[in-house]
């Protein structure tokens, strides 16, 4: 079974989606990141030692995943729009190539990687020009190639975060569980937002793809910051369990359940009001108004959207939704918060110097 789709004409959504994907992708290139201590010269400047606080407060990293959120619930629903599209993901396909990326490094097995699937392409390709750029100079940045992905630029001058915003010790800063991440986006979310077949759109499907797993990324790997924060909370105490190879205790201490319960009504709530087309219909136009009536009808128009969307939570959406909003709060129940604490425990034992045991095939049914 799977989930009831609408097929839309891009409009504002896509609109919306585009200047999200903009600036999502443009931040790094211009030191704009919150992580980054190179900022404009019109902005107040803080010390390496406030920003480090600031950064690994809880309170700053729920804001921080909170705004994550948007990007990744609008690009989903915009991937909802086309169809499964199976020629992308094979290596075997028409669409795949036998070579890499122009500008990609070249590892002496490259016969192993080859052939890549047309979203592998695409991804390496996009992360060979962000990376040029410094995108994965920044903490928060994973590539899903770091091996393949050369320097950046030597004209642009290197952005500067506070020093050891994340434990070297034992390359915990370096954890990357992104090839977990895009196996499982291949073979569990894809088939659950788009309708089975083929409607040739490869490219919008791949672009969007690509934008997910970005965005999917940085969401989990934020797990890296939340660790540090409450490993600095206790640190005799994840020492401790991480020194006794306790993985379920590690995973118990850092749980907060409440929080993960806001994340699932908020990404159902979200899911359910960016998922349907806005009420524009009922704000009367064609004909001169007073601006009091103006901004009454538009707040009665958002007042029945409102209303609308949480009828659709109750029941879970109607035929003309483009994606379920439970289907987004299963993807946060069922991948994004487990793969992120995943993240927190690998990053603990790391940090705390101690070895985790390899959860991956276990947990995740990959080697």
């Amino acid at each position: 079974m799977h989930p009831t789709h609408h097929r839309t004409t891009p409009s504002i959504l896509s609109l919306v989606f585009l200047l999200i994907s903009i600036s999502q992708g443009l931040s790094f290139a211009f030191a704009s990141s919150p992580l980054s201590s190179t900022s404009s010269s019109s902005l107040p400047k803080r010390s390496s030692t406030k920003l480090h606080a600031d950064v690994l407060s809880l309170e700053s990293i729920r804001s921080t995943l909170i705004r994550q959120e948007e990007t990744i619930i609008f690009a989903l629903i915009e991937r909802s729009q086309f169809s499964y599209n199976a020629p992308i993901y094979s290596s075997s396909s028409p669409l795949s190539q036998n070579s890499l990326p122009l500008g990609a490094r070249v590892p002496e097995d490259v016969e192993s990687l080859l052939p890549l699937s047309f979203l592998e392409y695409m991804l390496l390709g996009t992360e060979l020009l962000h990376g040029s750029v410094r995108r994965y100079t920044s903490p928060d940045e994973h590539s899903f190639f770091p091996t393949l992905i050369p320097e950046p630029l030597s004209t642009l001058k290197p952005l500067t975060y506070p020093p050891e915003l994340l434990s070297p010790v034992g390359n915990a800063n370096l954890v990357n569980f992104n090839s977990v991440l895009l196996k499982r986006y291949i073979n569990e979310v894809i088939p659950l937002i788009t309708l089975p077949g083929d409607d040739d759109q490869y490219g919008s499907s791949v672009l969007t793809d690509t934008l997910i797993l970005q965005s999917l990324s940085k969401r989990i790997h934020y797990g890296k910051f939340v660790a540090e924060s409450k490993y600095l909370s206790d640190p005799e105490g994840y020492q401790r369990l991480c020194g006794e190879g306790d993985v379920e205790g590690v995973m118990r201490l850092l749980t907060n359940e409440i929080v993960e319960e806001k994340v699932l009504k908020r990404s159902k709530i979200k899911a359910a009001t960016y998922g349907r087309e806005p009420l524009s219909d009922a704000i009367p136009v064609g004909k001169e108004r007073s601006k009091d009536s103006e901004i009454r009808d538009i707040v009665a128009a958002a007042a029945a959207a409102a209303a609308n969307a949480a009828v659709d939570i109750m029941g879970d959406g109607y035929a003309g939704m483009k994606l379920k909003p439970s289907v987004v709060e299963g993807l946060y129940r069922d991948l994004i918060i487990p793969l992120t604490k995943e993240i927190e425990v690998e990053y603990l034992f790391r940090r705390t110097g101690f070895e985790c045991p390899d959860r991956k095939k276990e947990i995740w049914g990959l080697k």
